[in-house]
């Protein structure tokens, strides 16, 4: 077989492709690694995904079907032709549209983060963001355009847009850029690149790129967490690189279509580069020593899909983004493609001897491939971790190695994701193209993705809360652990809110420098609770994590003195509290050193002695079950580590209320802090739904669970359960699984009761954007219903301006604050119409007059109104005659600097007018006297 496929190579290495319509096809792989890595040169895949039989199911067209009929291996055509069922599959999606179903009816402690939701809940559609009629649901390269036009009208404040060159068919790059000050350089701010559609028949990376750009200034004004990032990131958003074969596509059979390079006109009949194959590192090198495929890696046949180009940089395309990264400080990007699941990272060429990895920046690939792949199941691994192949000349390795020094070009943390597809055969595997009703739930996987590595690219800690659930003392400190996970080192600033049943905090502690990546600080701060605060209540505390300009929290509840039901450190034997009961391997206790807090601690673990294996279920049970019918609160806590492949292999915590030895009975499986839900098993997923804790966390995480949903149940039994699928060609499709230790189980017999609410903390700021952002901090009791804003012009006479959040953190803004000093204060209601207020806080505010220049003046058919301001905004012009008749208006957008407007009077009667400009919320600014004479 292998003579075979070598003469197959050389038969039809000569084959022209043609743009005809692609085929889905399951193809029975070899056993033997080498000829599954032959058959894959042979039909030189670069995207495939696994069955649950270690098989492939590929995207394949007309050429690489012919190779694959001659190889003589067994396949078997899943979808004869692509392009005709996606109009089938979309056709049923525009016709549920069109009756007014949602988009969920039509489809089948990390920031952002939230314990027991789905991403489909965490991050809301964009308003302007449409799943198009034509073309699939995408948009077309000219409705790209249009729609980053309509952005940079909107939001003149927040967004510029511009070309960074030209395509080789002349059509433009376009960059929308998203900060605070978008038109000035802001040098302390870190920049990131994203970028989509390098691939032109990877259609979720532009679609996914305008979703993004529409989410955060649609989220600017009302959410904070959007709002730190946007105000203290330099943000450039390219969503279509390859905008030629993009349109290509368009025109050559739309969705579904092939065609992956861009446009270039090669000797022959053969068009087209793969433009991440030709950027400037490791460039053409696809000789040994490699891994995998030659031909995936690059080849110089102008036939191939992989064709890497006369030399490096020979694309306008390429040469556009290189440039572009000369000019500017990037910091972090990502080249958003299809299909995976996974991250590819660097090295596309881990084989050779100058591609090691810094062992600081191994942790950062590490953590932020696993915090970015939380809701959309993605893997990571480089090139041949992920793909069983190597890559040469990919954007990932130059961005992180090449040409550094040229310009202000410095080591970019570079990666590729292989956004998952979503909705290919059947729904369970990959497509290039998803249909339609999946183009929203991947562009909220993909801004989750986003925001966190907008977040990792400046200050950015990971804090974990390190005291006992159990609280014993009235007084006492609460302590934390800090990581820097972030690419910058700021100082940081931590704080303890009290939230419920805490009568005073210490003073925030200020963590100056973590020079070094991955460093770890630990401190406390001090509490006091309430001295009536009896045995069984609860506290609850937030975490306020302040750095670099940016601000979120972590949310921690505890007990004063609760009845301890379990309490294991693991240091025992496993026999004395755990039963095992597993397919295959069993559950055990680690070697010493290996359990939380390093020493001789070990940790309860599925696989206590190595790597867990393929297609195992195993189960952990707790000997005896637990009696909740007294309870009126209880709760599971433990510290867990873990690395197992994302979404395919889960540890589930499971209760049950009826079972009889903690095998039989209904078993319920349990919401974490950091357990994931996501619905479905697109690409492969088995969560399916049921919370489970899965992927990547190699820092001890404090675990919590909220068992209250079981109380009042006298044999409460828990296990837990682990379970890996087939093995495939992932590198870590086996891994090192959980470790598990400090596990506790609590539960309070009295009534709960939170002593009554009093305000620890309020702050107004002015903000550049001549808002107010008000933040108060408060323990609310049962009797709470809401609080309620007000401000006043005198300190005297109060009015609501709204009411606030429901649930901490209390944030409020006032987008149009007094001219001078302004009051606020915070009413808090109870249920029973009872009130108490905060003290109250000044802002003052000084309207800053524009210069405002008429020019002609006196004019007579048209005069020129030119604005200097130092604010962003819409100003309103109107033009009023001395009886006060209003005779013209309009509207001017401005940024820092100056900006002007000819306005037309040609209809005006000769005489003196007045000319008035107001800023956005109405205020006058500026007032100018306007003579028109003929």
């Amino acid at each position: 077989m292998r003579r075979t496929l070598i003469a197959l190579i050389v038969l039809l290495s000569s084959t022209c492709c043609i743009a005809q319509s692609y085929s889905t096809v399951k193809i029975n792989m070899p056993a033997s690694k080498a000829e599954r890595s032959s058959l894959i040169g042979l039909l030189e895949l670069d995207h495939y995904q696994l069955t649950e039989d270690n098989n492939i199911i590929v995207e394949i067209g007309p050429r690489e079907m012919l190779r694959l009929q001659q190889s003589g291996y067994k396949y078997q055509v899943l979808v004869a032709d692509l392009q005709r069922k996606l109009e089938q599959e979309n056709a049923r999606y525009y016709e549920a549209r069109s009756k007014g179903l949602p988009a969920d009816e039509t489809a089948g402690r990390l920031a952002f983060e939230q314990t027991g939701k789905t991403v489909d809940q965490i991050i809301a559609t964009p308003t302007a963001f449409e799943v198009k009629s034509t073309f699939g649901g995408y948009y077309s390269f000219a409705e790209m355009n249009a729609a980053m036009n309509q952005l940079a009208a909107d939001y003149p404040a927040l967004v510029t847009k511009f070309s960074i060159g030209q395509s080789h068919l002349g059509n433009d790059i376009w960059c929308i850029k998203i900060s605070d000050n978008p038109a000035t350089d802001e040098t302390s701010e870190p920049e990131v690149l994203f970028i989509g559609l390098q691939h032109a028949r990877e259609a979720i990376g532009g679609s996914s790129m305008l979703f993004f750009m529409q989410y955060l200034c649609e989220n600017y004004a009302t959410n904070t967490a959007v709002r730190d990032l946007v105000n203290n990131r330099e943000i450039f958003i390219i969503p279509c690189m390859n905008p030629d074969g993009w349109e290509y596509n368009r025109l050559n059979g739309g969705a579904g279509a092939g065609w992956r390079k861009n446009r270039r006109n090669n000797p022959g009949s053969d068009e087209g580069v793969d433009l991440n194959r030709n950027w400037g590192w490791d460039w053409g090198n696809c000789s040994a020593p490699i891994q995998g495929a030659a031909s995936s890696c690059g080849s110089s046949s102008y036939s191939s899909d992989t064709y890497y180009g006369p030399s490096a940089f020979s694309e306008p395309e390429t040469q556009a983004i290189r440039d572009f990264t000369y000019s500017h400080h990037l910091v972090a990007m990502i080249d958003q493609h299809a299909y995976g699941p996974y991250y590819s990272l660097p090295f596309g060429r881990p084989s050779l001897s100058t591609n090691v990895m810094d062992p600081l920046d191994d942790k950062y690939y590490t953590y932020i491939s696993s915090a970015m792949g939380t809701y959309n199941g993605m893997r990571a691994g480089d090139s041949y971790q992920a793909l069983d192949y190597e890559v040469a000349g990919g954007v990932k390795d130059w961005m992180l190695k090449g040409n550094i020094g040229t310009g202000n070009k410095e080591k970019v943390m570079g990666l590729t994701g292989e956004g998952g597809a979503g909705g290919g055969t059947g729904g369970s595997y990959g497509s290039f193209w998803p249909p339609a009703s999946q183009i929203i739930n991947l562009s909220k996987g993909i801004v989750f993705q986003n925001l966190q590595l907008l977040y990792a690219a400046g200050s950015y800690i990971n804090l974990q809360d390190i005291s006992d659930m159990r609280v014993t003392g009235l007084s006492g400190s609460f302590g934390f652990s800090a990581t820097r996970v972030g690419l910058a080192d700021a100082p940081v600033k931590v704080s303890l809110i009290p939230l419920e049943n805490i009568a005073s905090v210490g003073a925030p502690v200020t963590i100056n420098s973590m020079p070094n990546y991955f460093d770890k600080q630990t401190a406390t701060v001090g509490y006091t609770l309430p001295a009536a605060l009896s045995n069984g209540q609860r506290i609850r505390y937030a975490w306020r994590i302040e750095t670099g300009g940016v601000t979120y929290y972590d949310t921690v509840t505890k007990f004063y003195n609760p009845v301890t039901l379990l309490y294991d450190d693991m240091e025992g034997s496993f026999s004395d509290n755990w039963i095992n009961n597993s397919t295959s391997g069993a559950w055990g206790l680690t070697a010493a050193g290996t359990g939380y807090g390093g020493g001789s601690s070990r940790a309860l673990s599925e696989s206590p002695s190595g790597k867990y294996g393929a297609s195992t279920t195993r189960m952990a049970i707790y000997k005896q079950s637990f009696d909740l019918s007294d309870a009126t609160a209880s709760w599971l806590s433990f510290q867990v580590r873990h690395r197992a492949e994302n979404f395919r292999d889960k540890l589930q915590i499971q209760i049950s209320t009826n079972s009889t030895n903690g095998i039989d009975g209904a078993w319920t499986a349990v919401a974490g802090t950091t357990t994931v839900q996501e619905p479905g098993t697109l690409d492969g997923s088995t969560i399916n739904g049921i919370p489970a804790l899965t992927g990547v966390k190699e820092e001890w995480t404090r675990e919590l669970f909220d068992l209250s949903a079981f109380t009042g149940h006298n044999a409460v039994w828990l296990r837990f359960v682990f379970t890996a699928g087939p093995t495939n060609s992932f590198y870590f499709s086996e891994d090192d699984g959980f470790y598990i230790d400090e596990l506790s189980l609590i539960k309070s017999t009295a009534p709960l009761v939170t002593l009554p609410v009093h305000f620890t903390g309020f702050t107004a700021q002015l903000q550049p954007d001549a808002t107010v952002r008000l933040q108060w901090w408060a323990q609310t009791d049962a009797q709470h219903a809401y609080f309620e804003v007000e401000k006043s012009a005198d300190g005297s006479r109060f009015t609501s301006i709204g009411r606030g959040p429901s649930a901490a953190p209390y944030i409020f803004t006032d987008p149009s604050p007094y001219a001078g000093t302004g009051y606020y204060r915070i009413r808090q209601v109870d249920m029973d119409g009872s009130v108490t207020y905060s003290a109250v806080v000044l802002v003052n505010y000084q309207l800053k007059a524009a210069q405002v220049q008429l020019f002609p003046n006196p004019a007579a058919k048209q005069v020129e109104i030119r604005i200097l301001t130092d604010r962003s905004g819409r100003y309103s012009l109107r033009i009023t005659d001395y009886a006060g008749r209003e005779v013209k208006q309009a509207t001017i957008w401005v940024t820092p600097g100056t900006a002007s407007a000819g306005i037309d009077i040609s209809t005006l009667a000769a005489q003196l007018y007045i000319v008035n400009l107001y800023d956005q919320l109405g205020r006058p600014v500026a007032t100018r006297q306007l003579v028109v004479s003929r």
